[in-house]
């Protein structure tokens, strides 16, 4: 994926790409995302009880954002009433607001961070190479990894791109498919993310959950997250925690739908939701029989001997 011949990802990508993003240091960026944000993300003074989460976009970052919040505050729902979830958490490499308009002159959200009283929860979708060398090398911080089978990935971010007006709008799914094969989609491959999370599963700095197991059963993927920030809930709790966390219950809380946040409407007249599906198994709705295949064949060649499988459809 990739041809690795030195031109430019940006040139070689649809014309419109280059109005919302940027090349940085060979990957495509939203321009949300410049590089003093990036830098400043390179450059993150790390403290040891902080708690980075960490995924390749739509991977169900805002899903587990809601139960780390939960959990951080003990299951007590009024903690996250009257300021909407994204705002509780910085998207360490973006910059404040979110909008493409003034991102050479924002504030960046690392900066936001900075601020913050410990114990901090940060978000990122940063390829890890990027992150802090403390966060990258695991001397310190703690990182919860969220993975998605790449296929339905791949349709949910083919959507967003085209209800945000921070990423390109593909004309079509087979252009998009075409640019993610090529890695020329904004953060880059998802191999490298998901692979580099994946070498460092037993790490105890590090924990590595699956939006397919999350979907199978919340209540135990809620335990595990408590348990690795180090809480200990009663099941009554716990279920609260879950009920407050399901798909249905997100999109109807304006303060963890992202609908309500204006910048991330492209057109209003689209009628596009953020929250879309959130099911396993949609991508058979998009990929053709031709690219199903090719991209099975670079799954296989990319994923050989990493001992990492998916579920691709809902059992």
């Amino acid at each position: 994926m990739g041809d690795g011949n030195g031109v430019s990802l940006l040139s070689q990508a649809p014309a419109y790409a280059s109005e919302c993003s940027h090349e940085y240091d060979g990957v495509l960026m939203p321009k949300i995302m410049p590089a003093r944000c990036i830098e400043s993300v390179r450059n993150f003074k790390v403290r040891d009880d902080d708690l980075f989460l960490t995924t390749y976009p739509k991977s169900g970052t805002t899903w587990v954002q809601q139960i780390v919040l939960l959990i951080h505050h003990d299951g007590d729902k009024s903690k996250l009433e009257g300021k909407h979830i994204f705002k509780m958490v910085p998207f360490i490499e973006a910059v404040e607001g979110m909008n493409k308009d003034n991102a050479d002159t924002a504030r960046m959200q690392s900066e936001i961070a900075d601020e913050m009283p410990s114990p901090r929860i940060l978000k990122t979708q940063l390829p890890p190479r990027w992150l802090p060398p403390s966060v990258y090398d695991g001397s310190k911080g703690k990182v919860i990894y969220i993975a998605r089978n790449p296929k339905d990935m791949m349709v949910s971010y083919f959507h967003f791109c085209k209800m945000t007006v921070n990423l390109p709008t593909y004309e079509s799914w087979d252009v998009f498919f075409e640019e993610f094969m090529a890695d020329r989609v904004p953060r880059g491959s998802w191999f490298d993310s998901v692979l580099y999370w994946w070498k460092r599963k037993d790490d105890p700095l590090v924990l590595f959950i699956k939006f397919e197991d999350m979907k199978k059963d919340l209540k135990v993927a809620v335990k595990q997250i408590s348990e690795f920030m180090g809480k200990s809930f009663s099941n009554e709790t716990i279920e609260g925690i879950v009920e407050s966390s399901t798909f249905d219950a997100m999109k109807k809380n304006k303060n963890s739908n992202p609908d309500s946040l204006p910048q991330l409407q492209a057109n209003e007249s689209q009628k596009k939701t953020f929250l879309r599906k959130g099911v396993v198994g949609d991508w058979m709705n998009f990929f053709s029989d031709e690219q199903n295949a090719r991209f099975d064949a670079v799954y296989k060649e990319k994923m050989a001997g990493s001992g990492l499988d998916f579920v691709f459809l809902q059992e």
